[in-house]
C-alpha cells in the first residue's frame, strides 16, 4: 500500500534528515515505526502525507505522492495526531467527525450515518454531542480516532497514540487500534505498546532504516536497541 523507493530528505542543505529510505507497507499490515528523538519518524510521515518535498519514490495505492495526487492520497490515509487538540478544531464530537465525509461530498444525512457506525464500532457514542473542551484525554485520543475513522481511509498513521494516557486509556486505545482493520504505521516510543500490536517493526536512527522485520525480533534484540538510544519493552527486562 506505501512504497518508499531510495527517499532522502534534508531540511538543510548538506544535513541529511533521512538517507536512502527504501520499504513497503502491504495492505493490511500494522507496522511500528521506532527511534529516538531527531531520528526522522516524523519527517518520514510528513513525506507520505505530501507535507514534504523529497528525493526518490513515494507512491500510496499505485499513485505517486506528488501535487497532482496530493487529495487522493490523503483520502487514502488518515493521521492521527500526537496532540489530539491540534487534530479536533471544531466545538464538538459530532462536527469534527462530520467536517471530513462531507468534504468529500457525502450529503449530510449519509455522513451522520457514518458518524453514527463509527462512534457505535469504537463504542463512544455517548461522545457524540460532547464539547471538546470538556472530556478527557484518553476519550479526545478516542474521538480523534473516531474523526479518522470516519473518512473510511485505507490507511492510517498514528504519531504516539498513547502518549500521555493514564493506563486504562492507554489500553482502552490500544484495543481499539487492534479492532482496527485498516493498514496502519505507528511512530511511537511506548515500546510495550509496539510490542502488544505491531507485526512488523522498522527501527530508524540518524535518517537511515537500520532494522526493518519481524517485531519480536526487532524488539527484543537488546544490543540493536541499546546501540539506538532505545531500551528493551518494559515487559521483557
Amino acid at each position: 500500500m506505501i512504497e518508499f523507493e531510495n527517499v532522502s530528505f534534508e531540511y538543510e542543505k548538506g544535513h541529511p534528515t533521512l538517507t536512502d529510505i527504501s520499504f513497503k507497507i502491504r495492505p493490511g499490515e500494522c507496522v511500528g515505526l521506532i527511534g529516538a528523538n531527531g531520528s526522522g519518524k516524523s519527517t518520514l510521515m510528513k513525506i507520505m502525507l505530501g507535507l514534504l518535498s523529497y528525493q526518490g519514490n513515494v507512491t500510496v495505492c499505485g499513485m505517486p505522492v506528488d501535487k497532482k495526487n496530493l487529495t487522493e492520497v490523503r483520502k487514502k490515509l488518515g493521521f492521527v495526531l500526537q496532540d489530539s487538540d491540534s487534530q479536533m478544531f471544531m466545538p464538538t464530537i459530532f462536527e469534527d467527525m462530520i467536517f471530513g465525509p462531507m468534504n468529500y461530498g457525502l450529503s449530510k444525512e449519509d455522513a451522520e450515518k457514518k458518524v453514527d457506525e463509527v462512534l457505535d464500532c469504537l463504542g463512544i457514542a455517548e461522545l457524540k454531542h460532547k464539547y471538546n473542551h470538556k472530556i478527557s484525554g484518553g476519550q479526545k485520543r478516542m474521538a480523534a480516532i473516531a474523526t479518522i475513522m470516519a473518512m473510511e481511509p485505507e490507511g492510517v498513521i498514528m504519531d504516539e497514540p498513547t502518549v500521555a494516557l493514564d493506563p486504562y486509556n492507554r489500553r482502552l486505545v490500544m484495543n481499539t487500534i487492534k479492532d482496527m482493520d485498516n493498514t496502519k504505521l505507528i511512530a511511537s516510543h511506548d515500546l510495550d505498546m509496539i510490542y502488544d500490536l505491531c507485526d512488523r517493526v522498522m527501527l530508524i536512527a540518524k535518517g537511515k532504516l537500520v532494522a526493518d522485520g519481524d517485531a519480536k525480533a526487532v524488539l527484543t534484540d537488546k544490543e540493536l536497541l541499546e546501540a539506538n538510544r532505545l531500551e528493551l519493552p518494559l515487559a521483557l527486562t
